[in-house]
């Protein structure tokens, strides 16, 4: 996902700010996320909140929860480290020397030589924390550029300590290739002893009794999924002292069961024939509860008191408990509605730009690669319109941003009146706007920008007290094109042709 979103020009750096603190804000075990550039640039955000000793390292306050670094490949003996608080409020700014150049780095190589494929590294421990993790990193479409993650595997002893017993287990986390990463042991040597005269891993998977050492121990083996394959878990269990206290509880409850026994032959004669029936009866009635069986439940006589009590007792548990569950079902009903339209309501802001109302870049990139996949498949025809608000950076420097966003969500509602139901509309970033047309050819689609040209040239915007023109770029795909990111790039061009000739105008590729 942050391959998708991460700005890969070194230029835009700085719009990665606000997605970086979401992802680290989301996932807890997210140590840091950071961009390593061709020419040596860097752009690291550090979440301070995951290790006390991070704020001594990076000298912030209390308040502080968020660094960001930043290396100029042009100085790249020089970073420049700014602090942040939970409301992104920047308190401190210096400028160190940088001996670190992120290119060198074994993120930065795998991931560039992984033929743009995901990688990770195998856990490693971090320089600034007491505490293991994995780097995962990604080349940003071809640029030379890599986004990257490290992510925190929580401390194996505190994990596993207060759940197992010390005095009888020792554990380790280690490699396939006999290599600890981390342990819980009395014993260091044990591992390597254990590798001496077992080498097949997958016969462990069940616990299975081994002699390490002239001693008994009880092993498992358990291979972790989160590596590459490469990682285990193994749990050593000395039999002696796990069975030791099984053989004296053992003896002590035969002892007792046969007492108890011997106790109980009077008693069960007695009870038999006074309680047995009608207990009988009270678990035939209680099998009717465990049915849902409500209405046919019925009381139960006997001369004892304490059964004419039970029975009454299921009576009204069974008329309590089917209450409960009307009740229930009718919460659960509602409470399943509720969530559903609510998954909805989030659904839509996920894929809605907040100013204007329209499709954001994450649905136009779906509803793109829909058209694509239809039109490699099936020979569909498609176009796009890419529309451009001539001058709008004066709107802005000589009115406001204010009357800007209203010139932005009036061209809107305009461009969505104008366009047809099978049509996409949506804001492609900044002033620009993006129309899919699906099985439309590229004289259709230039018919209808020649309308949206004129409708929004004949608009009387409410806050801006001037006429607004656009500018309009056309291209279809074609038998060449063989993702929808060449037939964007075409209708760009069309767009700075529409510029150039003057703006106010529809060019098509």
């Amino acid at each position: 996902m942050l391959s998708v979103i991460n700005h890969k020009d070194k230029v835009y750096q700085d719009k990665n700010f606000e997605a970086y603190v979401k992802v680290l804000s989301i996932e807890k075990n997210f140590y840091a996320i950071y961009t390593g550039y061709e020419d040596g640039s860097f752009y690291e955000l550090i979440n301070l909140n995951i290790d006390k000793k991070l704020k001594e390292v990076y000298k912030a306050r209390e308040l502080d929860r968020w660094v960001l670094i930043k290396i100029d490949g042009n100085n790249i003996n020089k970073k420049e480290i700014t602090l942040y608080d939970e409301d992104l409020n920047r308190t401190a700014k210096r400028v160190e020397e940088n001996s670190y150049n992120p290119t060198k780095r074994p993120w930065y190589e795998m991931a560039i030589s992984s033929g743009n494929r995901a990688i990770k590294t195998a856990p490693y421990k971090f320089s600034h924390i007491d505490s293991f993790g994995i780097t995962f990193s990604k080349e940003l479409s071809g640029s030379k550029n890599v986004v990257s993650v490290d992510f925190l595997i929580e401390d194996f002893k505190n994990i596993f300590k207060d759940n197992i017993n010390q005095e009888t287990m020792d554990m380790f986390l280690f490699k396939k290739d006999g290599t600890i990463i981390s342990s819980i042991t009395k014993d260091d040597d044990l591992l390597a002893s254990f590798f001496e005269k077992n080498k097949d891993l997958e016969k462990f998977e069940n616990a299975n009794i081994v002699n390490v050492k002239d001693k008994k121990y009880i092993v498992q083996i358990e291979k972790l999924n989160n590596s590459e394959n490469d990682d285990y878990i193994i749990l050593f269990a000395d039999y002696k002292k796990i069975i030791a206290p099984y053989f004296s509880q053992t003896f002590n409850l035969i002892l007792s069961l046969f007492i108890v026994c011997l106790m109980m032959i009077p008693l069960i004669i007695y009870f038999s024939k006074i309680i047995v029936a009608p207990i009988f009866k009270l678990v035939q009635e209680s099998k009717k509860i465990k049915d849902r069986k409500y209405d046919s439940i019925s009381k139960v006589d006997s001369s004892i008191l304490e059964v004419s009590i039970l029975s009454n007792a299921f009576l009204d548990m069974s008329k309590s408990i089917y209450e409960y569950q009307q009740s229930l079902e009718e919460k659960v009903e509602q409470r399943t509605k509720e969530l559903n339209i609510k998954n909805e309501e989030l659904f839509k802001l996920s894929i809605t730009d907040k100013l204007t109302g329209l499709y954001n870049r994450v649905k136009l990139d779906s509803v793109l690669q829909e058209n694509m996949s239809l039109s490699l498949r099936y020979g569909n025809i498609f176009s796009v319109i890419i529309i451009d608000i001539d001058f709008f950076k004066k709107i802005n420097d000589n009115f406001g941003h204010q009357v800007g966003d209203d010139v932005l969500k009036e061209c809107s509602y305009i461009l969505s009146k104008n366009i047809r139901n099978v049509d996409t509309l949506g804001r492609w970033g900044g002033e620009e706007f993006l129309v899919v047309c699906p099985e439309t050819l590229k004289n259709g689609a230039k018919d209808l920008a020649i309308k949206l040209n004129k409708a929004i040239k004949l608009h009387k915007f409410s806050t801006y007290p001037h006429s607004v023109t656009i500018s309009v770029g056309v291209a279809s795909c074609s038998v060449k094109d063989l993702n929808y990111d060449d037939i964007i790039s075409n209708a760009d061009k069309a767009l700075y042709e529409a510029k150039n000739n003057g703006r106010d105008r529809v060019e098509v590729f």
